[in-house]
């Protein structure tokens, strides 16, 4: 029974299940990029060497792998294919994705990927390039052995994991919509997910041939990147950052979706400039596509070069800003402050702070000084990190509702999103203060002076894990099968009886589940109109 169980789910096309699956993968993984995290802090908690033993080597592979998994296969494969997977199909009222065997396919390469990248860490003196994979670093000289190649291989791997996630979502937000639901009446998210999708499919490419002509020459005898040879390793990081800034509103822009879907549903189904926010996500998709040299200040481009990209930087602040006002105004349309409201405003208070901090980076004479300093790891850890984490629990405690019919207790939820804000802010605000000080990153060691705002930012990391154990309870409290039966129990024997559990939760009726699950049950759209013509 338990290998036909497994079975099940190993071979299964129901996009529900394969959302499911997506989220529990892409939890596990960034859970273990959190414990990474965990021992690099324990490292810079104090003077001299604490946990590693003086192994550099090690505490550069953690940095490395660490990036990668929070990125390749926490944040993207949770907002994109997890809740992709859960939410666009019954959004647009559909009943399965287009490619429902390619969308199996995907979610085992991000398994294989994910023991390739860990793999990698144990082979040799493991990949401790750093996320951005730079030569000459990268190349043979500085990382012998197969653990950079395996390294690669990964990268490949999660690729094309969230290649056949996109092109199914787009095609199917494309494609497979009832014919009579017009688009501007349906959530934001499908939106978000479809443009995401274009951009994976414009950059993923990019990123392969990238690394694949690096793989060549480690172990082919090609000099694209030798600089002895006549090769130019600045080209690589073109090619890396082509991806890899799109790659930042890969992650950002389902995120922003989600958002969206949280105020729309406790704004009494009327999101605030609903054609604006379309326009403002295509803007930010397609201005994210040429500012890409931001990240390469530092490479000796000339004057004219760093003006436009500081120019065209600056330019993304503006379609943002129409989003976050936009929100804004939805949040002053809601007609209770649930726990969605809450994850809502942690967002914009993450998202605005990093992105104030993106401004002021954006600037290139300012970003020569403050480059490889813990200002920019604090920057993007404040938009990536935070705002992506909080939009991805919000879409997660909506998908909860659906999956299981049960809230979690507001309460509790509500002292889970303060004690994360505290703890998150007591780390990424002082990696700001030190990197304003001067800190650089990717040193396992601070000088003395630096030990006040290190410790400070160490000592975020246990609210942080308080937080956390608090989401995870209220989640299983949640979904205990015994504790839903008994619920149902007690209001079968006593309707008129409130429940009175430690939780405080309560069951969602019918036409509260209903509205969750249609999302956009308004008397002006076309289904209804036609319903009623019937």
């Amino acid at each position: 029974m338990h290998l036909e169980a497994i079975a099940s789910v190993v071979w299964t096309t129901n996009a529900k299940l394969i959302g499911c699956v997506y989220l529990s993968w892409s939890i596990a993984f960034g859970v273990s990029g959190l414990l990474m995290s965990w021992i690099m802090r324990a490292e810079l908690c104090g003077l001299s060497e604490q946990v590693l033993f003086g192994d550099h080597q090690l505490y550069n592979v953690l940095t490395t792998t660490h990036g990668i998994l929070m990125l390749f296969y926490f944040i993207m494969p949770g907002v994109m294919s997890g809740l992709g997977n859960l939410l666009v199909p019954i959004q647009l009222g559909v009943p399965e994705l287009m490619f429902p065997k390619v969308n199996n396919v995907g979610t085992w390469l991000l398994v294989d990927g994910y023991l390739l990248l860990v793999g990698s860490s144990w082979v040799d003196e493991g990949a401790g390039t750093a996320w951005t994979v730079y030569p000459p670093l990268s190349m043979t000289a500085s990382h012998g052995g197969v653990s950079v190649d395996t390294f690669i291989v990964s990268l490949h791997a999660a690729g094309l994991s969230s290649l056949t996630g996109a092109i199914n979502l787009m095609v199917t937000c494309c494609y497979a919509r009832r014919t009579h639901s017009c688009v501007l009446q349906s959530s934001l998210y499908p939106w978000s997910v479809a443009i995401t999708g274009a951009l994976l499919v414009g950059i993923i490419p990019v990123l392969a041939g990238a690394i694949t002509m690096l793989l060549t020459d480690r172990n082919t005898g090609t000099v694209f990147y030798d600089v002895v040879a006549g090769g130019d390793p600045v080209m690589y990081e073109h090619l890396f950052w082509v991806f890899g800034h799109p790659e930042v509103y890969v992650i950002i822009l389902p995120v922003f979706g989600l958002v969206s879907h949280s105020l729309h549903r406790g704004g009494l189904f009327s999101l605030y400039n609903m054609l604006g926010m379309v326009y403002a996500m295509i803007a930010i998709a397609v201005v994210g596509y040429f500012v890409w040299a931001h990240h390469m200040f530092t490479v000796g481009l000339d004057v004219d070069t760093r003006v436009y990209f500081s120019s065209a930087t600056l330019l993304i602040a503006l379609p943002t800003s129409i989003k976050v006002f936009s929100w804004m105004v939805g949040l002053r349309r809601m007609a209770l402050a649930s726990s969605a409201a809450w994850y809502v405003v942690a967002f914009l208070l993450m998202f605005l702070l990093g992105g104030v901090t993106g401004l002021v980076l954006a600037n290139s004479e300012v970003d020569l000084v403050m480059h490889d300093s813990y200002y920019v790891v604090a920057h993007f850890h404040y938009v990536l990190s935070l705002g992506a984490v909080f939009g991805l629990l919000n879409g997660v405690l909506s998908c909860h509702e659906l999956c299981s019919g049960y809230r979690s207790a507001a309460w509790l939820l509500r002292v889970q999103v303060v004690l994360l804000v505290w703890g998150t802010t007591c780390i990424f605000w002082g990696m700001h203060l030190s990197g304003t000080l001067g800190l650089p990153r990717r040193v396992p060691d601070a000088p003395d002076g630096y030990l006040g705002t290190v410790v400070s930012t160490t000592c975020g990391i246990l609210v942080v894990l308080l937080a956390v154990a608090l989401l995870l309870c209220a989640s299983l409290e949640a979904s205990l099968w015994d504790t839903q039966q008994l619920r149902a129990t007690t209001r079968s024997t006593n309707p008129g009886m409130h429940n009175h559990m430690l939780s405080g939760m309560h069951s969602l009726d019918h036409a509260t589940r209903g509205q969750l699950m249609l999302h956009t049950c308004v008397s002006t759209s076309h289904r209804a109109s036609m319903h009623l013509e019937e």
